[in-house]
């Protein structure tokens, strides 16, 4: 137990708290799911929060979390109807997980065991997002094609999720510039639906994101 609550600072047993304490809460006084969506709503939320608190710090343990959180997501959004979400999760989240993993192992820091960060050049940057603008107006007329909810967010959110998954596959500290737009995206998305635990988990998904990206800068500089 004491190297459990050793291997996160306060604020970061704060986010994990938080997300408990509120996954639980909202589940309680949910009278119109069924059990089974609040336990697998419960699962993705807990399991997410870890896995983001673990990549704020570097650490390639985050993916074994990830695994849990996508598997339960896919089936949380898809009963939403939010096919971009489910799409994403279940065809880029779910196998990038092992070679996350994979990729994490091969630059990770022996002695510190955090990987290695590295952070983009300004043409980079402007190419990143220029491709990630022309995506999302073309994945949206997909999106509504299948008749999805919000296609316009939920466009948004899946391609700046895969552009910045896939940094944060590279190590770059830039992902998580991106996750604060998806965040903040997702959280609309959630309220729209009133779904309280997945609301949560993304808020604290947001707050970590700025952590992550201090964290990151500090590893990049290293």
């Amino acid at each position: 137990m004491k190297k459990i609550i050793k291997k996160f600072s306060l604020f970061e047993w704060g986010m994990i708290i938080a997300v408990i304490g509120f996954t639980v809460y909202f589940s309680l006084i949910d009278k119109e799911s069924t059990i089974w969506y609040l336990l697998i709503d419960g699962m993705a939320a807990i399991c997410g929060i870890f896995c983001v608190v673990l990549c704020a710090k570097g650490k390639k343990s985050q993916y074994i979390w990830g695994l849990f959180n996508v598997i339960g997501y896919i089936i949380i959004a898809f009963i939403n109807k939010y096919y971009g979400e489910v799409m994403l999760n279940a065809l880029y989240y779910l196998p990038s997980q092992f070679i996350g993993y994979y990729l994490w192992n091969r630059h990770e820091n022996k002695e510190t065991f955090d990987v290695e960060g590295k952070k983009l050049n300004f043409k980079k940057t402007i190419l990143l997002l220029l491709g990630t603008t022309i995506l999302i107006i073309l994945y949206k007329l997909v999106l509504d094609l299948l008749g999805g909810n919000n296609t316009i967010l939920d466009s948004a959110s899946t391609i700046i999720s895969i552009v910045a998954n896939s940094l944060m596959l590279f190590r770059y500290r830039e992902q998580w510039l991106l996750w604060i737009i998806i965040d903040m995206i997702t959280v609309i998305m959630w309220l729209l639906v009133k779904d309280f635990v997945m609301v949560t988990m993304w808020f604290v998904y947001l707050v970590n994101a700025f952590y992550g990206y201090i964290n990151w800068t500090k590893m990049a500089r290293r």
